[in-house]
């Protein structure tokens, strides 16, 4: 990796030293929508046993020819009862927003958990200062308005206080919560890290840490 100050860390150096940082050493871990197994290695090379999910056949045969296990699930169906252990945590990077049941996929997240399990999970920032500006202007926040083949198939969109609720409503506390960077553009230009770090809520990417609560003391 290359850095050209901390202002200059690229986003997806920043994002994935996080969930990997966040997901400890000496444990069971589970990466949602695994791809190829990239963070995979990762976080596996931090110290950890990993396990995959993920719906791409060819991405699916690179991640295991690396030596991950792989479940071939479609993150928007019941998934949870074909998991056959439990995980001391679970990262979902970047997924949640391609989600179409939010509330049926963390009630998924929640089953595969053991007790005070943690969930990292990352997702763009709908409120992130890039975007803020773009909309005083008029202009469309990078909100995906189709389905089309260039499109990233964003179909649901967060903000700091929205997405703390959706997760206390689904059995997590969140324990901890930054961004990646600050930028007054919502492509990534005229990035700060620092920034981010000082006001996490005006980043362009929320990464919180979670603990699953028990069902008795869960409070909706």
């Amino acid at each position: 990796m290359r850095y050209s100050g901390e202002c200059g860390v690229r986003f997806s150096d920043k994002r994935i030293r996080a969930l990997i940082e966040l997901s400890g050493k000496g444990n069971d871990v589970l990466d949602l929508g695994c791809g190829d197994g990239a963070l995979a290695e990762m976080i596996r090379a931090a110290g950890n046993k990993v396990t995959g999910i993920d719906v791409s056949g060819p991405a699916i045969e690179k991640a295991r020819s690396k030596g991950i296990r792989v479940y071939d699930n479609d993150l928007n169906t019941e998934w949870a009862g074909l998991i056959e252990e439990k995980f001391d945590a679970v990262v979902c990077g970047e997924v949640i927003e391609h989600i179409f049941d939010t509330d049926r996929f963390l009630r998924n997240i929640y089953a595969v958990l053991k007790e005070e399990g943690r969930l990292i999970l990352s997702t763009p920032n709908l409120a992130a200062l890039g975007r803020r500006l773009f909309l005083l202007l008029g202009i469309n926040p990078h909100i995906e308005l189709t389905a089309r083949k260039e499109d990233a198939g964003h179909i649901r969109y967060f903000t700091p206080g929205s997405l703390r609720r959706l997760l206390k409503e689904n059995g997590f506390e969140v324990i901890s919560s930054r961004s990646d960077y600050m930028s007054f553009y919502t492509q990534g230009r005229m990035r700060c890290a620092f920034l981010a770090r000082l006001f996490p809520a005006l980043g362009n990417s929320l990464i919180v840490e979670c603990r699953k609560l028990p069902k008795d003391v869960q409070h909706i």
